[in-house]
């Protein structure tokens, strides 16, 4: 059609032809300023957004960006439709999530239970909150009474898996709406159904609403809602750790995973709303991604978690690539190449990469030589090394040190095992007991700073943009330099002016990460302290001699 022809957009408040756009979204038209002001005001304030959602057969359901978007802008905030509590847990409260302390009753430690249900709660208050009151209700109506109780601190508990497929289910006469946009959202039940997990979720989840709530549903419904649940909740946490459950957000739900993702979020308020951040700029156009799992994996444990855990297998660039940006973070060193009876030392370096990243059973093949190995050898190698990780006594550098050395001639110093070990160790220096800044050693000080960017090196290949990862990176970093140019400027090793341009450098460190991290309240009152302390340390070195 001749573009002179078409016409023109409708006004979203009067519906007459407009030519003005709203400079959010760029999807809703005005006629005038005084009409945009007035569909601001009268609900459109609460749905501007920049993005939209789309469906191709390629991608499913996915969302993009409908015009630029700046790096750390909020690209969406969103209440969770539902939460509830993980398959298997240990015993926390239904209501606020909050995980539980036994008190003595009777002479004997056990929980606070509901007193009509009796599920674990923290008290009085929380047993009576609105997001306990309709499950409680229907199960005292049906004579029920939860038995959880307690017999260890580390015991973990599978009767919780119950309590989020029945929030869903009730939501059918309580939020029909909201019952619906959950059960439009992928469940890949099909996947499941045949799995360990699932058959016993028939057993236990169905008898459960069947039987002992009565609720008129079929056995698949039920199991699509978990299956639900699985497939698209998120994983939230408090601040202190303290808190952990899982939550549906609908809308953020739409977003594809991507193994080097553009945003990060975070979750808000005491009603957990997610708030979702640009960690990169992102063109109009663009796919906004997330990442359903940890960036500090190697692709076999990414791809393997995200087929277990999400049912699909991930070829994005990343798991595309062999040597994962050059990061080479799940490779290992070709022993041939790198053994005491290499070439002459020709091929030092040389590492096995993957012939195929999209086959899990693919062999692993040196970049310079011929040597490979079955990807089983790989597997197993990988899970040893785990497990000596995962012994180590984390109280103190000296083990994980150890461990870093003794891998040296078989990992590669950014494989994400050693990466784990240094991330550890850049947390130990300067926080822990007898390894704060003042009692570190000028060489462990050094060291940390050392830790700290090699991380952000990584950070930049494989979580690039504001991510949390740097941020907090940033913060030791900074906290480690300003150490040292103090201890330096003390013993006359750094000039005047020195010790003004370093300090001036851990404030730019400063200041990115107070970019970063300053959306997180949590985080206000140390970032703040933070740059009290530096700005009083400038103003000391811009004072002596003056």
């Amino acid at each position: 059609m001749d573009s002179s022809k078409r016409e023109m957009p409708a006004c979203d408040v009067c519906q007459r032809p407009a030519n003005q756009t709203c400079g959010g979204c760029k999807q809703v038209y005005y006629c005038s300023r005084a009409h945009q002001k007035q569909g601001w005001k009268d609900g459109h304030k609460t749905k501007c957004c920049p993005f939209k959602i789309q469906f191709t057969c390629a991608l499913g359901r996915h969302m993009i960006a409908t015009r630029d978007i700046r790096q750390g802008e909020i690209i969406l905030k969103e209440k969770p439709a539902v939460v509830g509590p993980r398959m298997a847990c240990k015993p926390h409260c239904l209501s606020c999530g909050k995980k539980l302390e036994p008190m003595t009753i009777e002479g004997k430690l056990d929980y606070y239970k509901c007193t009509k249900c009796y599920w674990p709660m923290c008290g009085p208050e929380c047993e009576q909150s609105d997001i306990h009151k309709h499950e409680c209700r229907i199960m005292k109506e049906r004579g029920y009474k939860c038995n959880v109780k307690y017999d260890s601190a580390e015991k973990t508990e599978a009767a919780y898996c119950v309590i989020a497929p029945l929030r869903v289910l009730l939501m059918k006469d309580l939020d029909p709406k909201q019952f619906e946009n959950i059960m439009n959202l992928e469940s890949h039940l099909e996947n499941r159904v045949q799995t360990q997990l699932y058959t016993v979720l028939k057993t236990n989840l169905v008898a459960f609403i069947k039987n002992v709530i009565r609720l008129p549903f079929e056995d698949d419904t039920i199991l699509q809602v978990a299956s639900i649940f699985d497939t698209n909740s998120f994983d939230v946490r408090s601040p202190d750790g303290l808190k952990r459950f899982r939550a549906i957000y609908v809308t953020a739900s739409m977003m594809n995973h991507n193994c080097r993702p553009n945003t990060r979020h975070i979750f808000l308020g005491n009603d957990y709303n997610m708030v979702l951040i640009a960690t990169v700029p992102i063109a109009k156009g663009e796919l906004i991604t997330a990442t359903y799992t940890q960036s500090l994996w190697g692709t076999l444990d990414r791809r393997k978690h995200l087929k277990q855990s999400k049912c699909f297998d991930c070829e994005c660039e990343r798991c595309r690539d062999p040597t994962e940006f050059g990061t080479y973070i799940g490779n290992i060193y070709c022993s041939l190449c790198n053994g005491p009876f290499s070439n002459n030392g020709l091929n030092k370096g040389a590492m096995l990469i993957s012939t195929n990243t999209f086959n899990e059973t693919a062999r692993w093949k040196c970049e310079k030589c011929d040597h490979y190995i079955q990807s089983r050898q790989m597997f197993w190698g990988n899970n040893a090394l785990k497990q000596d990780l995962n012994k180590l006594n984390k109280t103190g550098p000296q083990e994980l040190e150890d461990f870093i050395q003794k891998y040296n001639l078989t990992l590669h110093p950014t494989n994400h095992l050693i990466i784990q070990a240094k991330l550890a160790l850049a947390q130990i220096y300067g926080n822990y007991k007898g390894y704060t800044l003042a009692e570190l050693s000028d060489d462990m000080l050094k060291r940390k700073v050392e830790l700290c960017r090699e991380l952000l090196e990584l950070a930049d290949k494989l979580e690039p943009g504001w991510t949390r990862f740097r941020g907090t990176i940033l913060l030791e970093l900074q906290s480690a330099m300003s150490m040292q140019t103090k201890r330096e400027f003390e013993t006359q090793k750094l000039t005047k002016s020195g010790a003004q341009d370093q300090l001036m450098q851990s404030m730019a460190l400063l200041q990115e990460a107070t970019n970063i991290l300053r959306i997180e309240p949590h985080m206000i009152e140390a970032l703040e302290i933070k740059v009290k302390e530096l700005s009083n340390q400038l103003d000391d070195a811009n004072g002596i001699a003056e």
